[in-house]
């Protein structure tokens, strides 16, 4: 059974990465038929992962249509980051409390490899790495809750970004803003921590407002 749950899963991550990144558009049309002979197993680990990605607004099933991923709602895509405000500055407080040396030595990895990207040729690899960054400082929280919750909302996030291709306007301060929030969780400063992570969060909302949004507040 336990080897069941965790075939299961596998599959959706699989599928849930693939919509992330891009590999399946807005818009695309899932066959459970072709993910049942790519994966050699049968119809129930594939609707259960299906429905699962449903739940989290990937795709649409429509009875008698057909799977579809989901189009990109911009009105959701910015609650998310107003959420994602204090839920994130929530995660480096705690993380200043209970990261390993390992995770905090594993922020500092992702710092340095941001000094050697190209803006605009790596920026995928830019997205991955923020995603990254911020996941490590979640699961530094240990706090499943709080875990979950980010996680949804950086899966709105995320396949926004990568739809747009989107280049950061200003790639020092959005490296230095990083290394602030590393820095202040290395010391074990939770309020500053929890400070810069907020900062960090909202002028990067406000970025995003300026061309997609409008009016952050």
């Amino acid at each position: 059974m336990e080897m069941k749950k965790q075939a299961n899963a596998g599959i959706f991550q699989i599928l849930k990465k693939r919509i992330i990144e891009m590999e399946y558009e807005p818009g695309m049309a899932v066959s459970e038929k072709d993910l049942i002979e790519e994966f050699g197993v049968s119809r129930t680990p594939v609707r259960e992962a299906l429905l699962r990605l449903s739940q989290i607004g990937l795709i649409e099933m429509v009875p008698r249509v057909g799977t579809f991923v989901t189009q990109i709602d911009l009105m959701m895509v910015k609650y998310a980051y107003e959420v994602k405000k204090n839920l994130e500055g929530l995660a480096a407080e705690l993380a200043c409390q209970r990261a390993t040396e390992e995770e905090i030595d594993e922020l500092f990895e992702i710092i340095d490899r941001f000094g050697k990207y190209d803006i605009v040729r790596d920026y995928k690899c830019c997205i991955q790495d923020d995603q990254r960054f911020h996941a490590i400082v979640r699961q530094a929280a240990r706090n499943p809750i709080l875990s979950d919750s980010l996680d949804e909302l950086n899966t709105k996030t995320a396949r926004f970004l990568q739809y747009i291709h989107y280049v950061i306007d200003d790639y020092e301060w959005f490296s230095s803003s990083l290394k602030e929030m590393a820095e202040a969780i290395k010391k074990r400063d939770c309020q500053e921590a929890r400070l810069s992570t907020e900062r960090h969060t909202l002028k990067f909302l406000e970025q995003l407002s300026k061309k997609f949004f409008g009016n952050p507040q």
